[in-house]
């Protein structure tokens, strides 16, 4: 369930978590897919949160590596922002950008930290199962690129094995999690 759209008559990155309500504030037709570039609509219930969809007979053709994400994933990446902004003084000038995409990797980070010097910094939340190889090439795709990615696990990708990963790449292991009451970051260090 994207929560970033485009307007069309303009290229605008539509945020719909940012607004209160979105079919007011929104044209309809002038919203469109990020990746694929067809047209979105709006979703929105009493049950879920408003968020943007492909229409029923335009599936999204996109080449990249993006699934639907849970109410958790979407809170975990925003959980991941604000702790940036507030724990790391050097974020502070930095633009945050949630589902960006990434062109050179044809992937779509989940929380991207634009320094205002062209330098970038992406955040990935991991909650679903993966692997140790699937983490390094994610990695690697991104380090390519010139990109640097710090991986966030929590539910089914918080392994020993992949914290054991994150440890010996990056010298340390960031985890959320979701069983506590309230939802706080833990970062293991070597």
């Amino acid at each position: 369930m994207p929560f970033i759209a485009l307007k069309k008559s303009t290229g605008e990155r539509v945020d719909i978590t940012k607004l209160k309500s979105p079919r007011e504030e929104l044209v309809k037709g002038d919203l469109i897919c990020q990746l694929c570039g067809v047209p979105m609509i709006i979703k929105s219930g009493v049950v879920r949160r408003p968020h943007f969809a492909h229409q029923p007979s335009i599936p999204c053709t996109t080449n990249y590596g993006y699934h639907p994400e849970s109410d958790e994933h979407r809170a975990g990446k925003e959980l991941i922002a604000k702790t940036l902004i507030k724990e790391l003084a050097g974020y502070s000038t930095a633009g945050i950008e949630y589902e960006w995409r990434c062109e050179e990797t044809k992937r779509v980070a989940d929380v991207a930290i634009l320094f205002p010097n062209g330098w970038v910094v992406v955040h990935e939340c991991q909650l679903s199962s993966i692997t140790v190889e699937e983490l390094q090439k994610r990695t690697e795709d991104y380090l390519n690129a010139g990109i640097d990615v710090v991986w966030w696990l929590g539910k089914n990708a918080d392994t020993d094995t992949n914290r054991q990963w994150c440890l010996s790449t990056f010298g340390e292991c960031n985890t959320i999690d979701f069983k506590a009451l309230s939802t706080y970051f833990k970062t293991d260090r070597l």
